[in-house]
């Protein structure tokens, strides 16, 4: 037999035995795709460092398990150089995740916390790349996180206190150029809601209800830096305010009576108004019963007298407030 007959039925015997052959694809190199959301918060004393960990690698298959995660903090340089920067920062252990199922790849939250102390007063750098096999097959290095490390500042020691326009929290200021997150934590909240931004150390919440228990706490902000939150201040005071002082009365004398009105007070649990009246230089004494609208036909009069009137707001706990401003007609 010729050789060239023998290859072909040689080469026809092969792809008959082992069916087709597609083209030979290379290994994988077994890079993860680089971390996008590192993220770094000063908090009290500690620098809290957060990332998610990816799910595949640069070729798209799915990652199971991590060999190892490097994170590195060092001064920040300018000119910025990955490498130049990386063989001087300091290395910092991180514990890869647990293995993950390979089906359904999910990223792992990771949180590493680095005392203040190491780093404060300077500019610097946070960078996190994950491998997953050994001898230096790392992804490409994450998003860049730059941050100024601030002396930490103290939790606000805060103090409450109930006036008129509602819950005044006032506190010690620690340092200028401080900015304060508010938080409450009312009946129904199961957790506190950030009500407010302080520029100065104080707040007043006007829109908290009396007999209401509530819990404040404040955060002191400054740049990338923020304190541990301040100890509660639990808060339930009795509506003992009255309502606000109503404008002045508007007084029309007419053939057969004087018509008295005045701006509706503002107030949420406003329960109506009291009208007082003065005749001819006497005492201001109350007039009737409870007004639920801010108008009044007074018809009980006397020609050639004169009359002065002046009103009072009244909640729904009977709290009244003073009398407004007075006005007078003759009729």
């Amino acid at each position: 037999m010729r050789p060239a007959i023998f290859v072909a039925l040689a080469l026809s015997l092969l792809i008959d035995s082992c069916g087709y052959v597609g083209p030979v694809l290379p290994p994988s190199p077994e890079l993860p795709v680089a971390v996008t959301d590192l993220a770094a918060t000063e908090r009290g004393d500690q620098i809290v460092i957060t990332f998610s960990t990816p799910t595949r690698t640069t070729d798209a298959l799915p990652i199971a398990n991590f060999s190892n995660i490097d994170l590195r903090v060092g001064p920040a340089v300018t000119p910025f150089d990955f490498d130049q920067w990386a063989s001087s920062a300091a290395e910092y252990e991180v514990p890869p995740p647990p293995p993950g199922n390979r089906d359904d790849p999910q990223p792992h939250p990771i949180s590493k916390s680095l005392p203040v102390t190491q780093w404060e007063g300077k500019k610097i750098d946070i960078a996190v790349r994950t491998g997953v096999k050994k001898n230096g097959h790392f992804s490409q290095w994450s998003n860049r996180v730059v941050m100024d490390v601030l002396p930490p500042l103290t939790p606000p020691k805060v103090k409450a206190e109930a006036t008129r326009e509602g819950y005044r929290l006032t506190w010690p200021e620690e340092r200028p150029g401080l900015h304060f997150q508010v938080s409450r934590q009312g009946p129904t909240d199961k957790a506190p809601v950030q009500i407010g931004v302080a520029e100065k150390p104080e707040y007043v919440d006007t829109t908290a209800q009396w007999e209401t228990r509530y819990v404040y706490t404040v955060i002191a902000q400054q740049g990338s830096a923020v304190s541990l939150s301040s100890q509660p201040v639990v808060v339930d005071h009795p509506d003992t305010f009255p309502p606000t002082v109503p404008s002045e009365i508007t007084a029309l004398a007419t053939p057969d009576s004087i018509e008295l009105s005045w701006p509706r007070s503002p107030e949420s649990d406003l329960k109506g108004y009291y009208l007082y009246r003065a005749a001819a230089g006497g005492k201001l004494e109350r007039l009737g019963d409870l007004l639920t609208l801010p108008t009044y036909s007074d018809r009980n009069l006397e020609h050639g007298k004169k009359y002065v009137y002046a009103v009072t707001a009244v909640d729904q706990k009977g709290n009244e407030s003073d009398k407004s401003k007075e006005t007078g007609v003759v009729f």
